[in-house]
Parts: structure tokens; C-alpha cells; sequence
């Protein structure tokens, strides 16, 4: 599944696609921690795997070294969820560290579930990438 460019956004921003997550989906550098919190909820809501493996921390707990069952693993949650909703509450960085507190609704097996994070992104070069959560 896909997020066109000219419809709302799948991270529920309010805004179009192209000008929201649509280009950090495509490969340009997030901007900040929140904008590929953003991203990386919109890759999950439409399956777009490669990016949630793309911007992981390589130290991450959550990155995995055999691709193909990480790859697997991915796929089946996004296929299991539906994404309905996303509230960031506090966001910020220093330059080479950020984070992100969100809460996400989602449906799984027709129940609602809301996940509580607090994010640690960390900034790799020009990109910020995932690192850890706390709930």
C-alpha cells in the first residue's frame, strides 16, 4: 500500500503527502526526530518496510541481522494493524541527539490498542535515525 502525494498523509499530520512524509519516504534526510517519527509511522501504516529497516540505528535492540526475518517481521505487523491515529506531545533535539513522545492508536485483531513512546532518535551523518523506546 502506498501514500500518494496528493492525499492526506498516513502519519494523520493533516497535510498532503508530498508535503509531509511523502519525500522522507522517498529517501531525503528527515529534517528532525519528530518528522521521521512521522515518517517511520507512516512507512508502518502502509507497509513501506524498507524505510523502517533504512532508518534504524545499526545499535538498535530492534535491528536484526538476518534482513530476510526482520523484513518478515515487519511485513506482518504492518499487515496486522491498522494505523488510525497519532499524537506527538513533546518533540525536540540537541544536533546529535532527539526524541519524540507520541501516542499511537491503533486496530489489531478488531481491538483498539494505544502505544505510549518515548523515542531516542540519533543523528548518523546528514540522517536521524530510530534508536530506542521507552513505554
Amino acid at each position: 500500500m502506498s501514500n500518494p502525494a496528493n492525499e492526506p498523509c498516513a502519519c494523520h499530520s493533516g497535510r498532503m503527502s508530498k508535503r509531509c512524509c511523502g519525500p522522507i519516504l522517498a529517501g531525503q534526510p528527515a529534517p528532525s526526530p519528530e518528522a521521521l517519527m512521522r515518517s517511520r509511522y507512516a512507512a508502518y501504516a502502509t507497509s513501506a518496510v524498507g524505510h523502517i529497516i533504512a532508518t534504524t540505528h545499526p545499535s538498535s535492540a530492534q535491528e536484526m541481522a538476518d534482513l530476510v526475518a526482520w523484513r518478515a517481521e515487519i511485513a506482518r505487523f504492518c499487515a496486522g494493524a491498522r494505523f488510525v491515529s497519532l499524537t506527538i506531545h513533546d518533540a525536540g533535539e540537541d544536533g546529535t541527539q532527539g526524541w519524540v513522545n507520541f501516542t499511537a492508536e491503533l486496530r489489531v485483531n478488531g481491538a483498539t490498542r494505544l502505544m505510549s513512546e518515548h523515542s531516542i532518535f540519533y543523528r548518523v551523518g546528514e540522517r536521524w535515525l530510530y534508536h530506542s523506546a521507552q513505554r
